[in-house]
Formats: C-alpha cells, structure tokens, sequence
C-alpha cells in the first residue's frame, strides 16, 4: 500500500509538469495578467490618444483573451464532469441537484407571442404554441 501511495504522488506530480508544460501558466494567472496590461493599455489609449500599434495591440490582447475564456469554459466543463463521476454515479444530493439544474434549465416558463407580448402562465404558452405551429391536442 504505500508504495502505491508513493507511485500515486509520483505521477500526480509528473501530471502536474505535464500539464504546465503542455498548457503553459495557470489559465486564472494568465487572464487577470491580460485584463491588467489591457487595462494599462487603455489608460495609456485615454490619456496619448489612438495609436496604430497600440490599437494593434489592444486587438491581440482581446483575441488572447477571448482564447482564454474558452479555455476557462472548457476547464470548468471537465471539472464539473470529474466531480460528477466520483459523486454523480451515487444516489447523492448532488446527483439530484445536476438533475433539478437540468429540468428547471429545460422549462419554458415564458414565451413572447408575434406582438412582443410576453406570456407567462402554462395554459396560454400551451395554446399558443398549439396555435402557432398547428399541433393537435397538447398535453403531457
């Protein structure tokens, strides 16, 4: 047992190499880096005036950090899918909450008709969408 323990830290920590190496710094690090030089660059925009290259960078910034925000998105998918796999697969809280978040995500508790009016309650959506799409005999 405790060699495996000590093989398990082992890897851990070769993942953790890898994944610096492969992935480069932290994606939280990087991003509150590239908000603050853009923040800087912008000051620097209001207070000299437009500048090509300024404006050039301020574009490269952007893209960089709409790279980042991705892979802030894609990270929290894999981790909510991790957390789900280790928790997800018992009769857990968190199994019916995921569940709930799905339903209540899924519910169309308003719609707007043709005229930009908004409808709230069941029955009307109900009727409406029969109405709209010529669909015989609603119900559940």
């Amino acid at each position: 047992m405790f060699l495996l323990q000590k093989r398990l830290k082992y890897i851990k920590l070769r993942l953790k190499e890898w994944n610096k190496n492969e992935y480069g710094k932290n994606i939280f690090v990087a991003k509150k880096y590239i908000e603050g030089k853009m923040k800087e660059l912008n000051q620097t925009l209001i207070m000299d005036g437009f500048d090509k290259d300024r404006s050039d960078q301020a574009t490269k910034y952007n893209q960089e950090w709409e790279n980042l925000c991705k892979k802030e998105v894609t990270f929290w998918r894999k981790k909510s899918r991790v957390q789900w796999l280790k928790e997800g697969e018992c009769n857990t809280r968190f199994l019916h909450r995921s569940s709930m978040a799905n339903i209540d995500h899924n519910r169309i508790s308003s719609i707007k008709d043709g005229g930009g009016n908004l409808i709230n309650y069941h029955e009307e959506i109900e009727a409406f969408l029969v109405q709209h799409f010529g669909v015989e005999g609603g119900g559940e």
